[in-house]
């Protein structure tokens, strides 16, 4: 992989011609970050000429890159919560983001997440190139803050497709966005090994996710201490974030710290799915997570709330899993116990979870991003319908 910084200068001298430039903030830990790598990796071994920009510094970096890969990192400037000084900031990002879209010499341009979708279709305007954005969340749901909420329904439109990776986002943005040009894109089920030797008893409920409020582990905790205490069965959660003092310390409030197990971050999550017994997904808002997508196609019975969209399009209550309300400790708990007390429905669970996701393999879903983005197949290699 080729990696440059654009932290001081920029010699652009050393860029070549790509056939596609991903825009990302990070490559750390989350979903989008997992997705954006995994694609990337797949059109590089397919011979596409790929670079792949970051708002951020590689020390961000948790998901590794093909040796073919360009890397750039724009990582100039730091986020500000000063109104004036966070528009400054934007601005210097739009004008560093442009000159490397210009340098890459890529005729498509694939972003993701919302700030960064905003961002790339500034700093592409005027360069006849073909903008794909990707949402990974709800907009009803999810707000960036008022500022990128306005730019975002003024500019998603601009570009050329807008994919999200639930059908609810894709209706939510109906209002904003002609409709010919929004496609849904279901997250590409990773290449999981499924021989992994289990790093965990069958006995663990297991949540995987960043610690933050979004995701709702305090929900989680508050809802186990209803029932740990009635079995041996213990929770792990894998994640990290701005949250994790403040969850370790709950854990320890509700008298449950002998029985949580934490995790910062695992490049290996299959040795995790193949021993915990069930998944909980306790969201307070969600578009289609790839820990759960994971997780149902290891076998896991999930438990998800009714606030996760994305997840609702996979998860039927009682069918493929159990969906609870958002923000219920009694209810969550009560799901978690209903299946600890019954190996047989948790069975059922997760064969028909295993079922319900097993359309959607890696080709069928890089058959879609592929039309979005404009590339032919050729004896299976890929080429640019856009030069």
């Amino acid at each position: 992989m080729c990696y440059q910084s654009g932290r001081f200068s920029l010699n652009w001298n050393s860029f070549s011609v790509h056939d596609l430039t991903l825009v990302i903030s990070d490559l750390g830990v989350g979903g989008a970050q997992r997705v954006a790598a995994t694609l990337a990796n797949e059109w590089a071994r397919r011979n596409l000429r790929v670079c792949v920009i970051t708002l951020s510094g590689p020390e961000c970096a948790f998901f590794k890159l093909d040796q073919r890969i360009t890397r750039w990192s724009l990582s100039a400037l730091k986020d500000s919560h000063s109104l004036f000084s966070g528009l400054i900031a934007s601005l210097h990002r739009v004008c560093k983001l442009r000159r490397a879209l210009r340098a890459s010499e890529a005729k498509v341009v694939l972003a993701f997440v919302g700030a960064t979708n905003v961002l790339t279709i500034l700093a592409a305007t005027g360069l006849r190139l073909r903008v794909v954005i990707s949402e990974r969340n709800d907009p009803r749901r999810q707000s960036l803050g008022w500022q990128w909420d306005i730019l975002r329904r003024l500019l998603y439109r601009r570009a050329d497709v807008v994919t999200a990776n639930s059908r609810g986002a894709i209706e939510a943005m109906r209002s904003f966005v002609p409709s010919t040009k929004l496609v849904f894109v279901p997250n590409p089920m990773s290449e999981l090994d499924k021989s992994q030797h289990p790093a965990i008893r069958p006995q663990t409920i297991l949540s995987v996710g960043r610690l933050a409020r979004q995701k709702a582990q305090d929900v989680l905790l508050d809802a186990y201490a209803r029932i740990g205490h009635a079995h041996q069965w213990r929770l792990l959660i894998i994640g990290e974030g701005e949250l994790d003092a403040e969850l370790r310390a709950r854990a320890k409030t509700n008298g449950i710290s002998d029985r949580v197990d934490w995790i910062n971050r695992t490049a290996v999550p299959e040795q995790y799915y193949a021993g915990a017994g069930i998944f909980v997904l306790p969201s307070r808002f969600e578009g289609t997570p790839n820990s759960l997508l994971e997780a149902m196609n290891f076998g896991l019975p999930v438990v998800v709330s009714d606030a996760c969209s994305g997840a609702l399009e996979y998860v039927e209550n009682e069918i493929t899993g159990l969906v609870v309300p958002a923000d219920d400790v009694d209810q969550l708990a009560w799901a978690m116990d209903r299946l600890i007390q019954d190996p047989q429905f948790r069975k059922y669970l997760g064969d028909a979870a295993k079922d319900r996701v097993g359309d959607y393999s890696s080709r069928s879903v890089l058959d879609v991003w592929e039309s979005a983005l404009g590339f032919t197949a050729t004896d299976g290699d890929l080429t640019d319908r856009n030069r």
